[in-house]
């Protein structure tokens, strides 16, 4: 059985919702979409680093230790947030004499 985990996407968007930036911050992964979303309330109130905060927490399957989870998002035209996991193999860094 597939282990699924919440991770959480944190945005920071100008007034007019036009500008939004994704948060720099690193959150951990998540046992529950519910737990995610309990840290993401607080998260919002203590990360006032634009004029409106927004989150969402999304499900991936658990990675592994070569991979990432990547959150695509984007904006409706109303300004509804959607967003999905992915998971991005890392890979290995080689570093090579020339």
């Amino acid at each position: 059985m597939e282990t699924i985990v919440a991770v959480m996407l944190l945005l920071g968007c100008d007034q007019s919702m036009m500008v939004c930036r994704q948060s720099n911050e690193t959150f951990p992964h998540y046992a529950s979409v519910e737990a995610c979303e309990a840290d993401a309330n607080i998260r919002i109130r203590m990360n006032r680093t634009a004029p409106v905060m927004m989150a969402q927490c999304v499900t991936a399957r658990s990675v592994a230790e070569s991979q990432q989870v990547v959150v695509d998002w984007q904006l409706d035209r109303v300004g509804n947030l959607h967003a999905k996991a992915r998971i991005r193999d890392a890979g290995a860094l080689v570093a090579s004499a020339r």
